[in-house]
Protein backbone atom coordinates (compact mmCIF):
# COMPACT_ATOMS: atom_id res chain seq x y z
CA UNK A 1 0.00 0.00 0.00
CA UNK A 2 0.85 3.27 -0.98
CA UNK A 3 1.70 5.92 1.33
CA UNK A 4 -0.21 9.08 1.20
CA UNK A 5 1.60 12.48 0.43
CA UNK A 6 0.09 14.48 3.26
CA UNK A 7 0.61 18.06 2.22
CA UNK A 8 -0.06 19.05 5.49
CA UNK A 9 2.43 17.36 7.35
CA UNK A 10 4.74 18.85 4.58
CA UNK A 11 3.39 22.31 4.90
CA UNK A 12 4.33 22.21 8.69
CA UNK A 13 7.47 20.77 8.00
CA UNK A 14 8.21 23.33 5.32
CA UNK A 15 6.96 26.30 7.81
CA UNK A 16 9.63 24.80 10.73
CA UNK A 17 12.54 24.48 8.21
CA UNK A 18 12.18 27.98 7.06
CA UNK A 19 11.89 29.92 10.72
CA UNK A 20 15.45 28.30 10.84
CA UNK A 21 16.37 29.11 7.97
CA UNK A 22 15.04 32.44 6.92
CA UNK A 23 17.37 34.85 8.75
CA UNK A 24 20.68 32.66 8.38
CA UNK A 25 20.86 32.34 4.89
CA UNK A 26 21.21 35.18 2.03
CA UNK A 27 17.90 36.96 0.93
CA UNK A 28 17.35 35.12 -2.18
CA UNK A 29 17.55 31.68 -0.58
CA UNK A 30 14.96 32.75 1.61
CA UNK A 31 13.07 33.86 -1.29
CA UNK A 32 13.20 30.72 -2.96
CA UNK A 33 12.21 29.18 0.69
CA UNK A 34 9.31 31.22 0.98
CA UNK A 35 8.29 30.45 -2.83
CA UNK A 36 7.92 26.86 -2.14
CA UNK A 37 5.86 27.47 0.88
CA UNK A 38 3.49 30.14 0.06
CA UNK A 39 3.36 29.15 -4.02
CA UNK A 40 4.42 24.85 -4.51
CA UNK A 41 2.34 23.61 -1.68
CA UNK A 42 -0.76 25.68 -2.31
CA UNK A 43 -0.32 25.03 -6.11
CA UNK A 44 -0.16 21.44 -5.80
CA UNK A 45 -2.86 21.16 -3.36
CA UNK A 46 -5.37 23.13 -5.87
CA UNK A 47 -3.30 21.84 -9.05
CA UNK A 48 -5.62 20.75 -12.07
CA UNK A 49 -4.98 20.02 -15.62
CA UNK A 50 -7.23 23.45 -16.90
CA UNK A 51 -5.46 25.76 -15.03
CA UNK A 52 -2.08 24.71 -16.30
CA UNK A 53 -3.12 24.83 -19.68
CA UNK A 54 -4.82 28.82 -19.35
CA UNK A 55 -1.48 29.69 -17.46
CA UNK A 56 0.95 28.02 -19.81
CA UNK A 57 -1.12 29.24 -22.94
CA UNK A 58 -1.55 32.64 -21.78
CA UNK A 59 2.29 33.27 -21.41
CA UNK A 60 2.98 31.85 -24.56
CA UNK A 61 0.22 33.93 -26.57
CA UNK A 62 2.10 37.48 -24.42
CA UNK A 63 5.05 36.45 -26.41
CA UNK A 64 3.85 36.00 -29.59
CA UNK A 65 4.76 38.77 -32.16
CA UNK A 66 3.33 37.21 -35.56
CA UNK A 67 1.81 34.32 -36.98
CA UNK A 68 4.57 31.76 -35.90
CA UNK A 69 7.25 34.41 -34.69
CA UNK A 70 7.51 34.00 -30.54
CA UNK A 71 9.91 35.57 -28.38
CA UNK A 72 12.06 34.08 -25.91
CA UNK A 73 11.07 35.95 -23.01
CA UNK A 74 8.63 39.28 -22.44
CA UNK A 75 12.26 41.36 -22.06
CA UNK A 76 13.53 40.05 -25.30
CA UNK A 77 13.92 42.82 -28.27
CA UNK A 78 13.08 40.08 -31.42
CA UNK A 79 11.33 36.70 -31.68
CA UNK A 80 13.77 33.81 -32.66
CA UNK A 81 13.38 29.79 -34.00
CA UNK A 82 14.14 29.16 -31.06
CA UNK A 83 10.72 30.81 -29.42
CA UNK A 84 8.82 29.29 -32.62
CA UNK A 85 9.95 26.08 -31.79
CA UNK A 86 8.92 25.78 -28.33
CA UNK A 87 5.31 27.63 -28.42
CA UNK A 88 5.16 24.57 -31.34
CA UNK A 89 5.96 21.99 -28.66
CA UNK A 90 3.71 23.42 -26.02
CA UNK A 91 0.78 23.94 -28.07
CA UNK A 92 1.28 20.59 -28.88
CA UNK A 93 1.77 18.80 -25.61
CA UNK A 94 -1.94 20.93 -25.12
CA UNK A 95 -3.43 19.51 -28.43
CA UNK A 96 -3.75 22.69 -29.09
CA UNK A 97 -2.44 21.93 -32.63
CA UNK A 98 -4.58 18.79 -33.36
CA UNK A 99 -7.38 21.19 -33.28
CA UNK A 100 -5.78 22.96 -36.34
CA UNK A 101 -6.12 22.11 -39.68
CA UNK A 102 -3.55 20.76 -42.14
CA UNK A 103 -3.13 24.25 -44.06
CA UNK A 104 -2.22 25.72 -40.18
CA UNK A 105 0.41 23.26 -40.10
CA UNK A 106 1.80 23.33 -43.03
CA UNK A 107 1.90 27.44 -42.84
CA UNK A 108 3.99 26.97 -39.52
CA UNK A 109 6.18 24.24 -41.52
CA UNK A 110 6.85 26.99 -43.73
CA UNK A 111 8.17 29.11 -40.81
CA UNK A 112 10.66 26.86 -39.71
CA UNK A 113 11.81 25.88 -43.04
CA UNK A 114 12.74 29.15 -44.09
CA UNK A 115 15.27 28.98 -41.33
CA UNK A 116 16.45 25.60 -43.14
CA UNK A 117 20.20 26.03 -45.03
CA UNK A 118 19.37 23.49 -48.02
CA UNK A 119 23.39 23.18 -47.96
CA UNK A 120 23.85 21.25 -44.72
CA UNK A 121 20.12 20.49 -43.79
CA UNK A 122 20.58 22.44 -40.05
CA UNK A 123 18.40 25.15 -38.79
CA UNK A 124 19.74 28.65 -38.26
CA UNK A 125 18.52 32.04 -37.30
CA UNK A 126 20.58 34.92 -38.75
CA UNK A 127 19.50 37.16 -34.92
CA UNK A 128 21.10 34.32 -33.24
CA UNK A 129 24.39 33.69 -36.05
CA UNK A 130 28.00 33.85 -34.58
CA UNK A 131 30.40 31.51 -32.64
CA UNK A 132 28.54 30.46 -30.12
CA UNK A 133 25.79 29.40 -32.35
CA UNK A 134 27.57 28.32 -35.18
CA UNK A 135 30.80 26.37 -32.88
CA UNK A 136 32.95 23.42 -34.15
CA UNK A 137 31.32 20.93 -32.12
CA UNK A 138 33.08 21.80 -28.77
CA UNK A 139 31.78 19.64 -25.45
CA UNK A 140 28.79 21.59 -24.27
CA UNK A 141 26.47 21.69 -27.00
CA UNK A 142 23.15 22.84 -24.96
CA UNK A 143 22.52 25.50 -27.66
CA UNK A 144 23.36 26.40 -30.90
CA UNK A 145 22.77 25.30 -34.51
CA UNK A 146 23.21 20.80 -33.49
CA UNK A 147 21.12 21.73 -30.37
CA UNK A 148 18.53 23.36 -32.34
CA UNK A 149 18.33 20.68 -34.73
CA UNK A 150 17.48 18.04 -32.19
CA UNK A 151 14.01 20.56 -30.98
CA UNK A 152 13.04 21.59 -34.28
CA UNK A 153 12.60 17.59 -35.09
CA UNK A 154 10.11 17.13 -32.47
CA UNK A 155 8.14 20.23 -34.03
CA UNK A 156 8.16 18.88 -37.45
CA UNK A 157 7.46 15.26 -36.04
CA UNK A 158 4.08 16.82 -34.42
CA UNK A 159 3.12 18.75 -37.45
CA UNK A 160 3.05 15.99 -39.45
CA UNK A 161 6.14 16.89 -42.28
CA UNK A 162 9.53 16.06 -42.44
CA UNK A 163 11.94 19.31 -43.41
CA UNK A 164 11.97 20.36 -47.13
CA UNK A 165 15.89 19.80 -46.94
CA UNK A 166 17.92 16.73 -46.12
CA UNK A 167 20.21 15.90 -42.97
CA UNK A 168 23.47 16.72 -44.92
CA UNK A 169 25.23 17.69 -41.59
CA UNK A 170 24.92 13.87 -41.03
CA UNK A 171 26.55 12.39 -43.84
CA UNK A 172 30.27 12.10 -41.66
CA UNK A 173 28.44 10.05 -39.55
CA UNK A 174 27.09 7.70 -41.81
CA UNK A 175 30.96 5.91 -42.34
CA UNK A 176 31.29 3.46 -39.69
CA UNK A 177 35.24 4.79 -39.18
CA UNK A 178 34.30 8.08 -38.41
CA UNK A 179 31.84 7.29 -35.83
CA UNK A 180 34.18 5.04 -34.08
CA UNK A 181 36.71 8.37 -34.07
CA UNK A 182 34.10 10.94 -32.95
CA UNK A 183 32.74 8.33 -30.22
CA UNK A 184 36.77 8.14 -28.85
CA UNK A 185 37.03 11.63 -28.27
CA UNK A 186 34.44 11.63 -25.34
CA UNK A 187 35.34 10.06 -21.77
CA UNK A 188 33.61 9.66 -18.49
CA UNK A 189 36.39 11.20 -16.37
CA UNK A 190 34.67 14.83 -16.11
CA UNK A 191 31.78 16.99 -17.29
CA UNK A 192 29.97 14.09 -18.67
CA UNK A 193 26.74 16.71 -18.60
CA UNK A 194 27.95 18.64 -21.49
CA UNK A 195 29.99 16.03 -23.41
CA UNK A 196 26.59 14.08 -23.47
CA UNK A 197 24.55 16.76 -24.56
CA UNK A 198 26.84 16.62 -27.92
CA UNK A 199 26.24 12.83 -28.43
CA UNK A 200 22.39 13.72 -27.78
CA UNK A 201 22.24 16.37 -30.63
CA UNK A 202 23.87 13.88 -33.02
CA UNK A 203 21.89 10.90 -32.09
CA UNK A 204 18.30 12.53 -31.88
CA UNK A 205 19.20 13.72 -35.69
CA UNK A 206 20.21 10.01 -36.87
CA UNK A 207 16.70 8.51 -35.12
CA UNK A 208 14.87 11.37 -37.01
CA UNK A 209 17.01 10.91 -40.07
CA UNK A 210 16.21 6.94 -40.16
CA UNK A 211 12.53 7.22 -39.19
CA UNK A 212 11.22 10.25 -40.46
CA UNK A 213 13.38 10.68 -43.57
CA UNK A 214 13.63 7.45 -44.83
CA UNK A 215 17.49 7.49 -44.55
CA UNK A 216 18.85 3.86 -44.14
CA UNK A 217 22.32 4.62 -43.85
CA UNK A 218 21.35 6.74 -40.13
CA UNK A 219 20.64 3.00 -38.52
CA UNK A 220 24.23 1.88 -38.06
CA UNK A 221 25.30 4.79 -36.14
CA UNK A 222 22.30 4.68 -34.16
CA UNK A 223 23.38 1.37 -33.23
CA UNK A 224 27.21 2.19 -32.85
CA UNK A 225 26.44 4.66 -30.66
CA UNK A 226 24.15 2.60 -28.47
CA UNK A 227 26.45 -0.65 -28.15
CA UNK A 228 28.84 2.15 -27.47
CA UNK A 229 26.73 2.95 -24.44
CA UNK A 230 26.11 0.05 -23.55
CA UNK A 231 29.74 -1.00 -22.61
CA UNK A 232 30.88 1.81 -20.47
CA UNK A 233 27.51 2.02 -18.43
CA UNK A 234 28.25 1.08 -14.66
CA UNK A 235 26.33 -1.14 -13.13
CA UNK A 236 26.23 0.35 -9.37
CA UNK A 237 24.96 3.65 -10.81
CA UNK A 238 23.23 3.03 -14.19
CA UNK A 239 25.32 5.87 -15.50
CA UNK A 240 28.43 7.00 -17.27
CA UNK A 241 31.23 8.28 -15.02
CA UNK A 242 34.46 6.86 -13.99
CA UNK A 243 34.32 9.35 -10.79
CA UNK A 244 32.75 8.06 -7.30
CA UNK A 245 29.49 10.04 -7.48
CA UNK A 246 28.61 10.17 -3.60
CA UNK A 247 27.74 13.86 -3.40
CA UNK A 248 27.42 17.23 -5.83
CA UNK A 249 29.14 18.12 -8.05
CA UNK A 250 29.95 14.49 -9.13
CA UNK A 251 26.92 13.31 -8.37
CA UNK A 252 24.81 16.22 -10.44
CA UNK A 253 27.07 15.79 -13.49
CA UNK A 254 26.46 11.77 -13.26
CA UNK A 255 22.59 12.42 -13.48
CA UNK A 256 22.28 15.16 -15.95
CA UNK A 257 24.80 13.11 -18.17
CA UNK A 258 22.94 10.18 -17.70
CA UNK A 259 19.66 12.23 -18.68
CA UNK A 260 21.20 12.74 -22.39
CA UNK A 261 21.41 8.78 -23.07
CA UNK A 262 18.86 7.15 -21.67
CA UNK A 263 16.47 8.40 -24.37
CA UNK A 264 18.12 6.66 -27.53
CA UNK A 265 16.87 3.48 -25.40
CA UNK A 266 13.63 4.80 -24.37
CA UNK A 267 12.96 5.81 -28.24
CA UNK A 268 14.57 2.44 -29.27
CA UNK A 269 11.82 0.46 -27.19
CA UNK A 270 14.36 -0.99 -25.25
CA UNK A 271 14.07 -1.08 -21.67
CA UNK A 272 16.80 0.54 -19.13
CA UNK A 273 18.95 -1.46 -17.59
CA UNK A 274 20.41 -1.08 -13.47
CA UNK A 275 16.80 0.69 -12.74
CA UNK A 276 17.32 -0.54 -8.78
CA UNK A 277 20.55 1.91 -8.77
CA UNK A 278 19.34 4.77 -11.29
CA UNK A 279 16.50 4.91 -8.34
CA UNK A 280 19.05 5.17 -5.66
CA UNK A 281 21.20 7.00 -7.45
CA UNK A 282 18.32 10.04 -8.03
CA UNK A 283 17.11 10.07 -5.03
CA UNK A 284 20.22 10.55 -2.76
CA UNK A 285 20.24 13.72 -5.16
CA UNK A 286 17.20 15.57 -4.14
CA UNK A 287 17.69 18.39 -1.57
CA UNK A 288 14.76 19.27 1.16
CA UNK A 289 12.85 21.97 -1.55
CA UNK A 290 12.41 19.16 -3.64
CA UNK A 291 14.69 20.32 -6.34
CA UNK A 292 17.46 18.61 -7.74
CA UNK A 293 20.74 20.22 -6.47
CA UNK A 294 22.55 20.97 -3.21
CA UNK A 295 20.70 21.79 -0.36
CA UNK A 296 19.62 25.09 -0.33
CA UNK A 297 20.52 25.95 -4.18
CA UNK A 298 17.44 25.91 -6.22
CA UNK A 299 17.49 23.66 -9.33
CA UNK A 300 16.85 24.75 -12.81
CA UNK A 301 14.47 23.27 -15.42
CA UNK A 302 17.45 21.32 -16.74
CA UNK A 303 18.49 19.75 -13.48
CA UNK A 304 14.72 19.05 -12.12
CA UNK A 305 13.80 17.08 -15.71
CA UNK A 306 17.37 15.16 -15.79
CA UNK A 307 16.90 13.53 -12.68
CA UNK A 308 12.63 13.50 -12.48
CA UNK A 309 12.30 11.95 -16.35
CA UNK A 310 14.88 8.63 -15.58
CA UNK A 311 13.37 8.18 -12.01
CA UNK A 312 9.76 7.86 -12.93
CA UNK A 313 11.35 5.48 -15.97
CA UNK A 314 12.72 3.34 -13.58
CA UNK A 315 10.32 3.44 -11.25
CA UNK A 316 8.08 2.47 -14.22
CA UNK A 317 9.74 -0.67 -14.78
CA UNK A 318 11.02 -1.60 -11.54
CA UNK A 319 8.58 -1.51 -8.10
CA UNK A 320 11.67 -1.29 -6.46
CA UNK A 321 11.41 1.46 -3.42
CA UNK A 322 7.61 2.70 -4.44
CA UNK A 323 6.50 4.25 -1.80
CA UNK A 324 10.00 6.38 -1.63
CA UNK A 325 9.90 7.20 -5.39
CA UNK A 326 6.11 8.80 -5.29
CA UNK A 327 6.91 10.69 -2.09
CA UNK A 328 10.00 12.49 -3.74
CA UNK A 329 7.99 12.51 -7.07
CA UNK A 330 4.96 14.55 -5.04
CA UNK A 331 7.92 17.02 -3.38
CA UNK A 332 9.23 17.43 -7.37
CA UNK A 333 6.18 18.58 -8.47
CA UNK A 334 5.90 21.01 -5.17
CA UNK A 335 8.99 22.51 -6.36
CA UNK A 336 7.96 22.83 -9.83
CA UNK A 337 4.59 24.46 -9.27
CA UNK A 338 7.32 26.94 -7.00
CA UNK A 339 9.00 28.05 -10.01
CA UNK A 340 6.04 29.08 -11.80
CA UNK A 341 5.79 32.98 -12.51
CA UNK A 342 2.76 35.30 -11.75
CA UNK A 343 2.69 35.71 -15.25
CA UNK A 344 2.39 31.81 -16.24
CA UNK A 345 5.34 31.18 -17.54
CA UNK A 346 7.91 29.38 -15.73
CA UNK A 347 11.40 30.73 -14.58
CA UNK A 348 14.56 28.84 -15.46
CA UNK A 349 15.86 29.12 -11.96
CA UNK A 350 13.55 30.48 -9.31
CA UNK A 351 15.04 34.38 -8.66
CA UNK A 352 18.15 34.30 -10.94
CA UNK A 353 18.25 35.33 -14.52
CA UNK A 354 18.93 32.76 -17.17
CA UNK A 355 21.39 33.21 -20.11
CA UNK A 356 20.40 30.56 -22.98
CA UNK A 357 23.82 30.55 -24.48
CA UNK A 358 24.81 33.60 -23.40
CA UNK A 359 22.52 35.27 -26.24
CA UNK A 360 20.97 38.20 -25.86
CA UNK A 361 17.73 37.45 -27.38
CA UNK A 362 17.72 34.01 -25.51
CA UNK A 363 18.16 35.49 -21.83
CA UNK A 364 15.40 36.33 -19.44
CA UNK A 365 16.15 38.49 -16.50
CA UNK A 366 15.85 37.65 -12.91
CA UNK A 367 12.60 36.47 -11.42
CA UNK A 368 11.13 36.34 -15.51
CA UNK A 369 10.13 33.04 -16.92
CA UNK A 370 11.31 32.29 -20.58
CA UNK A 371 10.13 29.66 -23.34
CA UNK A 372 12.73 27.30 -23.02
CA UNK A 373 11.75 26.87 -19.47
CA UNK A 374 8.15 26.86 -19.49
CA UNK A 375 8.38 24.22 -22.54
CA UNK A 376 11.06 21.97 -19.91
CA UNK A 377 9.51 21.99 -16.49
CA UNK A 378 5.90 21.41 -18.36
CA UNK A 379 6.86 18.34 -20.27
CA UNK A 380 8.70 17.41 -16.34
CA UNK A 381 4.91 18.13 -15.16
CA UNK A 382 3.71 15.87 -17.55
CA UNK A 383 5.30 13.34 -16.93
CA UNK A 384 5.05 13.85 -13.19
CA UNK A 385 1.34 13.80 -12.93
CA UNK A 386 1.05 10.57 -15.24
CA UNK A 387 3.04 8.90 -13.32
CA UNK A 388 1.48 10.17 -9.95
CA UNK A 389 -2.11 9.30 -11.47
CA UNK A 390 -3.64 12.98 -11.58
CA UNK A 391 -6.16 13.86 -13.56
CA UNK A 392 -4.83 15.81 -17.00
CA UNK A 393 -5.14 15.15 -20.97
CA UNK A 394 -1.36 16.50 -21.76
CA UNK A 395 -0.69 14.98 -25.50
CA UNK A 396 2.71 13.46 -25.18
CA UNK A 397 4.44 12.32 -28.45
CA UNK A 398 7.03 9.61 -28.96
CA UNK A 399 9.62 11.08 -30.54
CA UNK A 400 13.57 10.69 -31.00
CA UNK A 401 15.05 12.63 -27.86
CA UNK A 402 13.47 14.50 -25.18
CA UNK A 403 9.77 14.03 -25.60
CA UNK A 404 8.71 10.17 -25.67
CA UNK A 405 5.56 9.01 -23.75
CA UNK A 406 6.57 7.05 -20.70
CA UNK A 407 2.93 5.18 -20.31
CA UNK A 408 1.11 4.83 -24.07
Amino acid sequence: MITPFLPQAFKAQAKAWLLTKLHARPEITSRVATRVLCMGVPRYLAWTYEGEKECTLRYVQALRTGDFAYKFALSSSDATIYGSVYACLLLGMYGELDREGQEFKSAWLDHLVSFQDPLDGYFSDPLLAGAGFDGAGGWGDGWGIRHLAGHTLIAYARLGRPPLHPFRFLEPYYQESYVARWLGRFGFAANVWSQSNYVMNVYTSLQYARDYMGEERAAPAVEAIRRWLLVSQRPDSGMWHSYAARDYPELGDAIRGAYHFYPLFAYEGEPMRNPEAIIDTILRSQNSWGGFNPEAIPSGACEDIDAIDPLIRAATQSGYKRETVELSLRRAMTWILSCRNDGGGYESIPEHGWSYGNHPLTTSKPGEPNLFATWFRTLCLAYLVDRLSMPHAFALGRYPGYEIAIRS
